[in-house]
């Protein structure tokens, strides 16, 4: 599906090219407000008609102007049925289409959206923002019908009573700015508080995504007072923008309240000096009295347009963000199967259909590098080049299709757990696939990341609705199934960065030998320094300060003997310590034990021991 891409110059460019999206709905609203607006302009000359018709010829005079007021009657709740469902129709596109806007270019912008602004920021443009952007659409019709009418009222006045026309045409426009006076800033002070808002829901954003470290460092207290303290300003910026809002809504009703009173006082003149008749002056009632509607149309268009100019500069603000991954203007094809895929600035090498490690006393360092396997940022200086060919030149679908990347951090999405794990189609030749054969892949990467406890125990299983974050799941379920949904893709290379980190040892273990038998002849990178992964590599790149400085299997760096060597079991043996076996384990299949300690035995009997594991002996 392709993705529309919006001009970013200014709010106004943005706003026509959305109308631009809806036309016909935009067209009908106003055609729709003008003919719904023209018939309440008849309703007043009508009225006045029947007036002087029962003066002067009694109920014969006042039957034809009622038979045209029935039919007015009708027309108008027909447009106005019409009017609204173009109404409501131009405020859904509208509204929508921003925020799918918004979302499509959040996803595409990659890690960029994640620098440049907050998740709760983005949240509220599109909860809040996009809704004030469909009330401009909303307004439109009645505000293209109020104009047109105000029009049609000035002819209609003029020809009756020149005075008091001119009159009633000055008036309004005087009324109105008068009014607008208010609008600016009041759209000031609705942009300081959207700003406050915003900052107040990016706060509570970051609270949720921490609230488990919260708790663990008792810092609950503390963010109740820096929210409280948000919040009582975010409250101080509302009441700035309902003090104001009152002042106007106001003077919405004094203003063309003392200005039916003076239209009135006028016209009964006019009649006494026999300018007019009686039913003229009805009419010209009439026509003050519903000149009020086009006027409150015209101001709560201000203040739908101000409010909307300001969310729509929010939205810009998103949408200007540059994505951190495009496709080049010449794109190349991507090798085929067997080429190596190489990191020039770590000199980190990818042999194809093997598994490979990274290991580094710095896991975000070792993290970025496998995340550039992936390219994630164009704007990494250093390139991968995979057969030779660097990424960057690789069209985004096809590399998304043939390498995956799985994070640190497993983000299972809300929704039916099922479709979280795995959504067929997404790669072409599976659309056809049967419901049991769909099922059978799923039981197959369950039980290759040992996740099928983790479905077992949901009420539903796979059919479990799962809420926001996955809270129904602990850690380590999240990284098993996350794990297995990683596995769903098949892709050609596979990069997984910690994939077994909050897992206890016997997990870790059954799962490094069903990966590493799943993944056979298939090219895979892990991120890890968990012996029990490292042992089933075929090569093991170590790195320092960004770049490989040894590589091996995991036997051959612990018999190094040189700085590579120490490093590594340093590394390592960081891991391994972190635990000791309780009683009862199986010592060689939960091995937790210092790898020092195994060196030491090594250096002084001259003999390694090594731990073997295979998924029966665990």
């Amino acid at each position: 599906m392709s993705i529309p891409r919006p001009p970013t110059a200014s709010p106004l460019r943005l706003l026509l090219w959305q109308a631009g999206r809806q036309p016909l709905t935009l067209i009908g609203g106003v055609v729709f407000g003008v003919l719904w607006m023209l018939c309440q302009v008849v309703w007043p000359y009508l009225l006045g008609g029947a007036v002087d018709g029962g003066l002067d010829a009694g109920l014969r005079g006042v039957v034809p102007w009622c038979a045209g007021l029935l039919v007015v009657a009708v027309a108008q709740a027909l447009f106005a049925v019409l009017r609204h469902r173009m109404a409501v129709s131009n405020w859904l596109r509208s509204s929508l289409g921003v925020s799918r806007l918004v979302g499509y270019h959040s996803a595409e912008t990659g890690t960029a959206i994640a620098t440049e602004t907050s998740a709760g920021e983005v949240a509220s443009t599109v909860a809040n923002d996009a809704l004030r952007v469909g009330e401009m659409f909303d307004v439109t019709a009645r505000f293209s019908g109020g104009v047109v009418a105000y029009a049609a009222v000035g002819v209609v006045t003029m020809l009756t009573s020149p005075a008091l026309g001119l009159f009633v045409l000055i008036g309004m426009p005087v009324l109105v700015a008068v009014l607008t006076l208010f609008v600016r800033p009041l759209a000031r002070r609705q942009a300081a508080w959207r700003a406050e808002q915003g900052a107040l829901t990016e706060l509570a954003a970051d609270t949720v995504v921490g609230l488990r470290v919260l708790r663990g460092i008792g810092g609950e207290e503390q963010f109740v007072r820096r929210y409280a303290e948000r919040s009582s300003a975010l409250r101080g910026k509302a009441v700035d923008v309902a003090r104001l809002g009152s002042w106007l809504d106001g003077l919405q009703i004094l203003l063309p309240g003392l200005f039916v009173a003076v239209v009135v006082w006028f016209g009964a003149r006019l009649v006494l000096s026999g300018e007019i008749t009686p039913g003229q002056l009805v009419t010209f009632y009439g026509y003050s009295v519903f000149l009020i509607v086009p006027l409150r149309t015209t101001v709560e268009a201000s203040q739908a347009f101000a409010r909307g100019f300001v969310a729509t500069s929010r939205v810009l603000e998103v949408l200007r963000v540059q994505r951190a991954v495009s496709d080049p203007e010449h794109p190349q094809p991507a090798p085929g199967l067997g080429a190596d895929l190489v990191d020039v600035a770590s000199g980190v090498v990818v042999a194809p259909g093997r598994l490979t490690a990274l290991v580094g006393e710095d896991a975000d360092e070792s993290a970025r590098i496998a995340t550039r396997l992936g390219r994630f940022d164009d704007r990494e200086q250093s390139p991968v080049l995979w057969g030779g060919i660097d990424l960057r030149r690789i069209p985004v679908r096809e590399l998304r299709r043939r390498i995956v990347v799985s994070d640190a951090t497993p983000h299972i999405f809300t929704g039916r757990l099922r479709d979280s794990l795995y959504t067929p189609g997404i790669r072409g030749p599976e659309r056809s696939a049967s419901p049991s054969a769909r099922r059978s892949r799923i039981d197959h990467a369950l039980g290759v990341a040992a996740a099928g406890d983790a479905v077992d125990a949901l009420p539903a299983g796979l059919e479990q609705h799962v809420p926001e974050r996955a809270s129904v799941l602990s850690g380590g379920q999240r990284q098993r199934l996350s794990l297995a949904r990683a596995l769903l893709t098949d892709a050609e290379v596979l990069v997984l960065i910690e994939p077994t980190s909050a897992l206890d040892a016997n997990t870790e273990a059954i799962i490094a030998a069903r990966l590493a038998r799943a993944r056979e002849r298939r090219t895979t990178v892990v991120v890890t320094a968990s012996p029990l992964l490292l042992d089933h590599a075929d090569v093991v790149h170590v790195l320092h300060d960004g770049e490989v400085i040894g590589s091996g299997t995991h036997e051959e760096l612990l018999r190094r003997t040189d700085a590579v060597g120490a490093r590594y079991r340093r590394v390592v043996a960081r891991t391994t310590s972190s635990a000791e076996p309780g009683a009862g384990d199986d010592l060689e299949a939960a091995w937790t034990g210092s790898i020092e300690t195994l060196w030491t035995q090594a250096t002084e009997t001259g003999a390694i021991p090594v731990i073997r594991r295979d998924d029966e002996d665990v």
